[in-house]
């Protein structure tokens, strides 16, 4: 399958604005689920953390660079959404933990 041609290009918006219009709008959600799961298993990692709050973490770094790319309008209101939500379910999971 082909592919226009970027054309002009004086910034990285414009880069990632051709990518994402090139990859049907897959393109930067797809790159932030995979930025979300290598911070989850990192954090996994690392003695003391436990999985809620490794989950609570990763899911709110993504949900901040999420607010950003709908700003420039890199994903979708749904996309950011998620985030939003499983950075409160996260929360929620983490108080629960922590009080029991």
């Amino acid at each position: 399958m082909t592919y226009s041609t970027p054309g002009a290009m004086n910034s990285s918006v414009d880069v990632f604005t051709w990518a994402n219009s090139v990859t049907d709008s897959w393109f930067f959600p797809m790159i932030l689920m995979a930025v979300f799961i290598i911070i989850l298993v990192k954090m996994l990692y690392n003695p003391g953390n436990t999985a809620s709050k490794s989950f609570a973490a990763a899911s709110f770094m993504v949900m901040i660079i999420t607010v950003f790319a709908r700003v420039l309008d890199f994903v979708s209101t749904g996309f950011m959404s998620i985030f939003i939500i499983m950075t409160a379910v996260g929360a929620v999971w983490m108080h629960i933990e922590n009080a029991g």
